[in-house]
């Protein structure tokens, strides 16, 4: 039997007859080919023919008054429709087919190597946006474009190099040397005061002073010049120095008088979500903005293979709890605290640096609202850097006033 029979397909059947020779001839004349043809004894004839000529077969034993049974079943055909009655096998290999071509030419995940300052998510967030994502093609991530891009979006990396390994990605880089000649700057600054004030503290380590401990500057007063009477010449340098001052500052706040506050539960529901690399699903209709009779309670939960690699499948689950809410009414005395922590918190993140010395506050209560009164002396830096124009001859100049 050739190689296109087998392809085809054969059976292998058994001729029960009186006169074994004279079945044989019968299938000949009738155009049946066999391929071989065995005795198994005086009355028994084990035979190898086409699939397509079985029925023929059957039909000239059974009119000579022959017994025919089926033994065996050969050939690519009859194996193709056994794997057919089993569609999950077969969808299965032809899964591990497309996996074993597929797969191996993409990245799925990242490995960041070699950075000391720069976060190795900041490295992932640039390196996606430059085209090094999850399904990227292998060969597109090791292309110079994808190295030079990922450059250009992060100027601290001096060098990008990316190795893939199977499915993974290796983004290795290494950080440009900020030596101390690149931390000076070309140009001109001096210090001036940010506020007015008294100075307690002056220190210059770079620059000509211009006031002294006991001396009550203006907002915008240069406090430490950027340039140096030298007698023949004038040096003109960034100047550096701490300037602390005595400074006063006036705040008031205000709140209403009338709150609503949560009394009781009403009710409470699960939502979720799925997040596939930066496209997320939402499983419920609404919006998903909570108003203040609400509470939410978000959590995310990291698809991650064997090995510790993550996949970028989150599975987010929000816990919505409703609330009835009451009117309140606030007393002067009981906001008071929170007034001035409030008041003081804010002129904390004013400074740039210090402390509050002291401080008087008056809380009163008037048309719906509380308010707080404060004056306050501090103890805070004043200091800030201006940087100063160079001028040329013929009207050129170098830098800016500000």
């Amino acid at each position: 039997m050739n190689l296109w029979h087998s392809f085809n397909g054969s059976v292998q059947v058994q001729i029960i007859s009186a006169d074994p020779p004279a079945a044989i001839n019968a299938l000949n004349q009738s155009g049946v080919v066999l391929f071989e043809t065995k005795y198994i004894d005086d009355f028994t004839l084990l035979v190898q023919i086409r699939r397509q000529d079985y029925k023929k077969v059957k039909r000239i034993t059974a009119k000579r008054g022959e017994e025919l049974r089926l033994k065996k079943r050969s050939g690519l055909y009859w194996s193709v429709k056994g794997l057919l009655k089993r569609p999950v096998l077969v969808i299965g290999m032809l899964f591990l087919i497309f996996a074993g071509s597929f797969l191996p030419t993409r990245i799925f995940f990242f490995q960041v190597e070699g950075n000391k300052t720069i976060p190795d998510k900041m490295i992932l967030e640039y390196a996606a946006q430059c085209g090094i994502s999850f399904g990227a093609s292998r060969r597109e991530v090791r292309s110079e474009k994808m190295k030079n891009a990922l450059l250009e979006a992060i100027p601290q990396l001096q060098w990008a190099g990316i190795n893939t390994s199977g499915c993974v990605a290796i983004i290795s880089v290494r950080e440009r040397e900020i030596t101390e000649q690149s931390r000076k700057s070309s140009g001109v600054s001096s210090i001036i005061a940010s506020r007015d004030g008294v100075v307690l503290s002056c220190t210059v380590t770079r620059g000509n002073g211009l006031c002294k401990v006991g001396q009550a500057v203006k907002a915008g007063q240069v406090l430490i010049s950027g340039y140096t009477d030298c007698g023949l010449s004038i040096k003109a340098e960034e100047s550096q120095g701490e300037i602390y001052a005595r400074t006063d500052w006036n705040l008031t706040a205000v709140t209403p008088q009338t709150c609503q506050s949560k009394a009781y539960v009403t009710g409470q529901k699960e939502k979720y979500a799925l997040i596939i690399g930066k496209n997320r699903i939402n499983f419920y209709k609404d919006s998903g903005i909570s108003d203040a009779t609400c509470d939410r309670m978000y959590e995310e939960k990291h698809l991650t293979l064997p090995g510790g690699f993550v996949l970028p499948v989150t599975l987010v689950t929000e816990v919505w709890t409703y609330y009835a809410c009451s009117e309140e009414t606030l007393l002067p005395e009981d906001m008071s605290v929170q007034l001035s922590e409030f008041a003081k918190g804010y002129l904390n993140s004013q400074m740039i640096a210090g402390q509050i010395l002291s401080g008087q506050e008056n809380v009163t209560g008037s048309d719906g609202a509380i308010s707080l009164h404060g004056q306050y002396a501090c103890h805070e830096m004043i200091g800030r850097v201006q940087k100063e124009e160079i001028m040329r001859p013929y009207g050129k100049s170098d830098g800016t006033n500000r």
